[in-house]
């Protein structure tokens, strides 16, 4: 049987942090199954909270109806809101007990990779990408294939952890008396990649999008603790400026044919 390789967690000069060789999909796909979101069944009013605020959020640059594609929907809770609101809505998701959970509330959604999907060019005027980017083995082609599906003047949401989430880090190792690691092969959350808002920022441009903003987001936990220490990052943000929340929100737009 061949030797498979340790998986190092490498810190690029540009601020890229990334876990190389990475798992195979198979790897990937089992991580994701009904285990991965039990522990959410025990959180379902918070998270609906952050849901209704994440689209509050999108509505205050776009309003229904509109067709909204949200990438890594999970099980669909997401889409409801959107779709209550008025949205036509569509997702893609990589586990699948994740999709026959969304299609039992009858929503449209593809297994697999959003490029897999094949949708039509320009088929959506909004696509949403919440804590997903750092998950997937290419994040620069599922932006690209973003880029492909918006029509022009089309908006992105996406929301990803921090690298420099300094406030959490220093919560964990008072709390738990050791540093928290960017990877560890047995954890429930895989993160392949970790951005700041400059490799954020450098991501969206490297496919054309014209950034809007790259901000806090505050709806990076549903668990009272890091919730709290969320909001205190918050009020330093506020105050500052700096950005050392768990989790960065990237809005940014496909230029318009007139641009």
């Amino acid at each position: 049987m061949e030797e498979v390789p340790p998986i190092s967690v490498v810190h690029c000069s540009c601020g890229l942090v990334f876990v190389t060789p990475q798992p195979p999909r198979q790897t990937l796909e089992r991580a994701y199954e009904e285990a991965y979101y039990r522990p959410w069944e025990k959180q379902v009013a918070l998270r609906s909270k952050i849901w209704q605020q994440r689209l509050a959020r999108v509505e205050t640059f776009v309003s229904p109806p509109g067709r909204l594609l949200d990438v890594g929907c999970g099980t669909g809770a997401f889409l409801e809101v959107a779709e209550e609101r008025g949205w036509d809505v569509t997702g893609t998701e990589f586990s699948a007990y994740a999709v026959k959970a969304a299609e039992a509330r009858r929503f449209r959604v593809f297994k697999g990779e959003v490029w897999e999907a094949k949708f039509p060019a320009e088929a959506f005027d909004v696509v949403t990408c919440w804590h997903v980017i750092e998950h997937v083995a290419d994040p620069k082609r599922v932006m690209e294939e973003i880029y492909r599906v918006l029509r022009p003047g089309g908006l992105l949401f996406l929301a990803t952890p921090n690298v420099a989430d300094h406030i959490f880090r220093a919560a964990y190792i008072i709390a738990r008396r050791r540093r928290p690691v960017f990877y560890e092969p047995d954890e429930r959350e895989v993160h392949l990649f970790n951005f700041s808002e400059q490799t954020l920022r450098a991501l969206a441009t490297a496919v054309h999008f014209q950034v809007v903003e790259v901000g806090f987001d505050r709806g990076a936990a549903a668990e009272r603790g890091k919730r709290a220490v969320n909001e205190l990052a918050y009020l330093w943000y506020r105050l500052t400026g700096i950005n050392w929340g768990m989790a960065l929100e990237l809005v940014c737009r496909r230029p318009d044919r007139r641009s």
